[in-house]
C-alpha cells in the first residue's frame, strides 16, 4: 500500500473520532496507561505538528516542537481540542501533498528516515490511537481489514525488545487463536482487546 494512501485513510478514521470527542470526554481513561482522553489526543496531535514539520523539511519548526513540548500532552490542545487537531492536521496533510518521492529521505526530530517510513509509522501510531479514542469515548469504530494487515506489518518490524523495555509498547498481551487480526495486532502493541 502507498505510505501516502495508508495515512490518508487512517486520518479519514482518525478525524471523526476527534470530531466525535466532546470537551466532557478528556478527563475519561482510555486504554493507553496514564492518559486520559485529552492526553491521548495531545499526543498525536503534537506527533501530527512534529510530522508535518520533518515531511515539510522544516527543520527549525521541528526543533520548536520539541524545546516548547509541556510537562503533559494536553497541554498541547489549548482551549479547543478539535481547533488545535484541526491545525496539526491541515499542517500534516500540506507536507504529505508535498511528498514526491517517498523514497527521499526526511530529517525528523528523531532521526533520518525514507518519507514513506516515516508515513507509515504515523499512520500505524494513530490507526491503533484510532481504537483507544473510540473505545475511551463510546464511538464506533470498524477497522477495515486493508489497514489493519498494514499496521500489523509495520509493527512486527518497530515493536523490538527495546522498544517495550522503553515504555513505548507494553508486553505483548495473549489473545485466542481465533481472536481477528485487529486484535492480535492490539495484543501485539501490548492492549487488551
Amino acid at each position: 500500500m502507498d505510505p501516502k494512501d495508508f495515512f490518508r485513510e487512517v486520518s479519514e478514521i482518525l478525524t471523526p473520532l476527534v470530531e466525535g470527542t466532546d470537551a466532557s470526554q478528556l478527563t475519561q481513561d482510555t486504554p493507553c496507561d496514564n492518559f486520559a482522553v485529552c492526553d491521548l489526543i495531545g499526543h498525536f496531535t503534537l506527533g501530527r505538528f512534529i510530522f508535518g514539520a520533518g515531511l515539510a523539511g522544516d527543520t527549525e519548526r521541528g526543533q520548536e516542537l520539541v524545546s516548547t513540548m509541556p510537562a503533559k500532552f494536553s497541554d498541547v490542545l489549548g482551549d479547543d481540542h478539535h481547533d488545535t487537531y484541526r491545525q496539526a492536521t491541515a499542517s500534516v496533510e500540506s507536507a504529505v501533498d508535498g511528498v514526491s518521492d517517498v523514497n527521499e529521505n526526511v530529517s525528523l526530530v528523531f532521526g533520518e528516515m525514507p518519507a514513506g517510513y516515516a508515513l507509515q509509522m504515523l499512520a500505524a501510531d494513530n490507526y491503533v490511537h484510532c481504537w483507544d479514542l473510540a473505545t475511551a469515548t463510546g464511538q464506533d469504530f470498524f477497522p477495515p481489514s486493508h489497514l489493519t494487515d498494514e499496521a500489523a506489518t509495520f509493527f512486527k518490524s518497530f515493536i523490538t525488545d527495546d522498544a517495550r523495555a522503553g515504555g513505548s509498547f507494553g508486553s505483548e498481551v495473549e489473545v485466542p487463536a481465533d481472536a481477528s487480526s485487529f486484535d492480535q495486532m492490539l495484543a501485539f502493541c501490548g492492549r487488551t482487546p
